[in-house]
């Protein structure tokens, strides 16, 4: 039986504001810092998938945010996830480009998320973004050698 829960709509939400549109979108893949830890067994590097929803003055843009986010000691998936985050964020942590994706891609993305099962107390972030890149490869939504390099670089715990 699934101990997943039903997805919640995210602290800070800002997507009745500044909704998604219909336009194809760049999709992007953000892991914590700009390399891998050379220790594989450090759980600390925090993944998540974003795209822009708008570009807001003083560098500051609203990234559509899909990630399995650690509150206190458990882990929730929560959407809608529409927050304010600085452009400079891209030069911080390592970012990857997915490719372009239409509304449909990304609204099947985020069905995807929602799919993938998980422990609030012991999936963490980089187990729950594998999980979920293996169904956009299932989906056709990735290639497989995408996903196999952001498994090497980031990097992703094997199943």
């Amino acid at each position: 039986m699934s101990t997943t829960p039903i997805p919640t709509r995210g602290s800070g939400d800002l997507s009745q504001v500044y909704a998604d549109d219909r336009s194809d979108k760049e999709v992007f893949l953000q892991a914590t810092g700009l390399h891998k830890d050379s220790d594989r067994s450090n759980p600390g590097r925090h993944t998540l998938i974003y795209w822009v929803n708008a570009a807001l003055s003083g560098g500051i843009e609203v990234w559509d945010i899909t990630q399995l986010e650690m509150h206190g000691h458990w882990y929730q998936y929560h959407y809608p996830n529409a927050l304010k985050v600085n452009t400079k964020e891209r030069s911080r942590n390592q970012t990857i480009s997915l490719g372009i994706f239409t509304s449909e891609q990304r609204e099947q993305l985020l069905e995807l998320a929602a799919d993938v099962e998980y422990d609030q107390v012991t999936t963490e972030s980089r187990v729950w973004m594998r999980d979920l890149l293996a169904k956009m490869v299932q989906e056709k939504l990735i290639s497989h050698r995408l996903f196999n390099t952001i498994r090497e670089d980031v990097p992703l715990p094997s199943a």
